[in-house]
């Protein structure tokens, strides 16, 4: 992954604060980073925007690391008139063989990509209602979800090369997705192998056990790493970037309802 980005962008996140304490914690933590140009911070909606070129699972690192819930709610660059390279989206929204069997209730999740410059990615995911632990995290090649995760074919691999991490293994290959004990799991990607060009009409899909990354000496390691059976799935779209489509999913602060209830969720676990 870049340790930087070459193209300054602009990271939108839903954080967990109360009071302003809270406020001067996340201003202490943003400070830090160098590749911050610029950053806001919105109490009473719980958002902080930050512009510049420091790696977004970064800056979601650190926030976590300080006992917060952080959520990530669009990624885009910050200056208009350069423009992006493109976006996607994959909803999850089958599993399972039977075609007719939709996401059993409080499963859910939502991927997305923006292609920040020629060479750069970033990937926010975000899932509801997975067991806790790691989940394997592959984009398939093929873009037919009829059988749910079984018609997606193999992990997308135009280099041809053995199951293994995001930096050396199929271009698909995206590690774990770690799932809290709420059933809450986010993963923050910044990669120079994925094109938005590239895997638009694809799918992705999450898996019931952990990646070994191929580290085991077994072929089933060298192909799937151990990750088992699909277990969510979806097709990955064409769509406006983060910050150019206004549509709201929840009117009151543009928060997609499963980031919403994931905020009130935490908060009243946090009362308890």
């Amino acid at each position: 992954m870049p340790s930087s980005l070459k193209k300054q962008f602009k990271t939108e996140f839903a954080v967990e604060m109360t009071c302003q304490s809270c406020v001067d914690d996340v201003t202490t933590i943003l400070q830090r980073f160098p590749n911050i140009q610029d950053f806001s911070i919105d109490l009473s909606e719980q958002r902080v925007t930050i512009e510049g070129t420091a790696p977004p699972s970064t800056i979601s690192r650190a926030l976590k690391d300080s006992g917060r819930t952080v959520v990530v709610r669009g990624q885009g660059v910050a200056d208009e008139n350069q423009g992006h390279s493109g976006a996607a989206v994959c909803i999850f929204d089958v599993y399972g063989e039977d075609p007719t069997q939709q996401l059993p209730k409080g499963k859910s999740g939502l991927a997305r990509f923006v292609q920040i410059d020629p060479d750069t990615c970033l990937i926010d995911l975000t899932v509801e209602g997975l067991t806790p632990g790691k989940h394997g995290v592959h984009i398939h090649e093929c873009g037919d979800v009829s059988r749910g995760w079984l018609s997606t074919g193999d992990h997308f691999n135009p280099t041809d090369v053995d199951h293994g991490d995001q930096d050396s293994g199929h271009v698909g290959d995206l590690g774990n997705l770690e799932v809290d004990k709420n059933g809450w799991g986010d993963l923050v990607v910044e990669s120079d192998r994925i094109k938005v060009w590239d895997i638009i009409g694809r799918s992705m899909v999450i898996t019931q056990n952990e990646d070994d990354l191929g580290r085991k000496s077994e072929q089933q390691s060298k192909w799937d790493g151990n990750s088992g059976a699909g277990i969510l799935c979806g097709i990955i779209a064409r769509s406006a970037g983060a910050f150019e489509n206004m549509k709201k999913v929840c009117a009151c602060n543009g928060n997609t309802l499963w980031e919403e209830a994931r905020l009130v969720q935490d908060k009243k676990v946090g009362n308890n």
